[in-house]
């Protein structure tokens, strides 16, 4: 995801094509039985809804609020079978929505979440294909070896160690075959699906809109000349001590492979799993103050912290690997999103409501500004009471989920790291700070002082 960014963005799907053509015509009946399962259980889930909004017209939420409970539940795990079975875009589309409790129940979030960590492996003998359209015929003689085993699996891709001929030890990371012509045909279904729900949906959300952004998300994501434009981008920056980004090499980086350098560590987890708590708590300090840092100081940041993506180094440098999901913000919006996570969080007094429409919130009325004025009060109760920013981001997005409130996506993209980062930090025990002294840049003093 990348937010207020002027940089050019490759993509090779055309968002202003024709949503019916014989081209498209075509693509859906190669992958109709995809699309039968796909559009069949997008009317199942609509229809259930339609049929309890009947029922339950002019009930009072107590007594309906139950029911949409259980068919919550019920229609989320639809959408996760859906969304494993036809693997791709789809799961693409569970990994977004699972981290936006703005927009869908929490039985949703919950049910969808197995799929953030999506892995399963593809032989290398299919990958070998994607190696050969990208780098040539004698791709092979480029490298010394490789491992056929992968080190790491995601949605779209696998990462693989090898050698180079020159004796640099690599990480290469391919595009699993397929996923392309897989999101050519999901691209029209999803369109075609946000036509069929336009109207359909409760709340504020424009599904079009909504189903739009995630396909050019996805869309960025498959042309890894934008990651390969991302980590360079991010290895540019003046960053605090001991964190590193790896390097990439240029001439063996294409639309489907990315190869950078190998980092000699750890994962972060095993790691801090086998660390004393001063040494967890120096790392976890170390990683805090460079994300405040990108955020406040650069206004652009790694926005995918999963703990596989830090390794730890035998002399305690930590590389940021995977960079297919970039937040930028600006200079306002940092200031005034993080003016919003301290209000809530019961460090600041202020006007939330006016600073939170101020930052392109919609759909706020008097209700939603007094149930997070009270929300706002439990969170200070003093040194007793331990709310973690995890637990505020969760419940503050699922109160305007329910109010059906639009919530700007760079807000989104800054909660689920924060929320996620401060939650990593509550495993081990380190207290998070949301201003550490570390990454005091002009702009974060800026927000403190009002």
């Amino acid at each position: 995801m990348t937010t207020n960014n002027t940089a050019e963005i490759h993509s090779e799907f055309d968002f202003d094509e024709s949503l019916f053509n014989w081209r498209k015509g075509k693509q859906i009946w190669k992958g109709r039985r995809r699309v039968y399962k796909a559009i069949s259980t997008v009317i199942r889930i609509e229809r259930s809804y339609s049929r309890l909004n009947k029922k339950t017209k002019g009930w009072d939420k107590e007594r309906y609020k139950p029911l949409y409970k259980a068919l919550h539940k019920k229609n989320a795990n639809l959408l996760y079978e859906l969304c494993l079975k036809n693997g791709a875009t789809w799961v693409k589309l569970a990994q977004f929505l699972s981290a936006r409790p703005d927009i869908l129940p929490q039985a949703y979030i919950e049910a969808l979440k197995p799929l953030q960590n999506d892995n399963r492996e593809i032989a290398f003998w299919r990958l070998a294909a994607v190696l050969e359209d990208e780098l040539g015929a004698n791709w092979r003689s480029k490298f010394e070896w490789i491992d056929e085993k992968p080190i790491a699996t995601a949605s779209i891709a696998q990462v693989h160690k090898a050698k180079l001929i020159d004796g640099t030890e690599v990480a290469i990371k391919i595009q699993q075959p397929q996923v392309t012509k897989l999101f050519d045909q999901d691209f029209t279904v999803f369109l075609l699906i946000a036509e069929f729900l336009d109207g359909r949906l409760p709340g504020a959300i424009d599904i079009k809109q909504f189903t739009r952004l995630l396909l050019e998300m996805t869309a960025e994501e498959l042309d890894f000349r934008n990651e390969y434009r991302n980590t360079v981008d991010f290895a540019a920056l003046d960053h605090i001590d001991r964190i590193r980004v790896p390097k990439v090499i240029d001439d063996l980086c294409t639309r489907r492979i990315i190869v950078s350098e190998w980092i000699n560590g750890s994962r972060l987890v095993e790691h801090l799993d086998r660390s004393n708590k001063d040494v967890a708590k120096d790392l976890l300090t170390v990683l805090q103050d460079s994300y405040m840092q990108q955020i406040t100081q650069f206004g652009m940041f790694q926005a995918d912290p999963h703990p596989g993506n830090f390794l730890v180094t035998p002399d305690k440098e930590i590389f940021i690997v995977d960079y297919g999901t970039i937040g930028r913000l600006t200079t306002e919006e940092t200031m005034n999103y993080t003016m919003i996570m301290m209000a809530l969080m019961g460090h600041v007094d202020t006007d939330l409501g006016e600073l939170m429409l101020r930052s392109g919130f919609s759909g706020i009325d008097s209700d939603v500004i007094e149930d997070l004025s009270q929300y706002m009060i439990r969170t200070k109760g003093g040194p007793k009471k331990k709310v973690s920013i995890e637990e505020v981001m969760n419940e503050v997005l699922e109160s305007l989920q329910e109010a059906h409130v639009i919530v700007p996506d760079p807000f989104i993209a800054l909660g689920r790291v924060i929320g996620t980062l401060g939650g990593f930090m509550q495993t081990y025990r380190v207290k998070f700070n949301w201003m550490p002294g570390a990454s005091q840049t002009d702009s974060a003093k800026k927000v403190q002082e009002g």
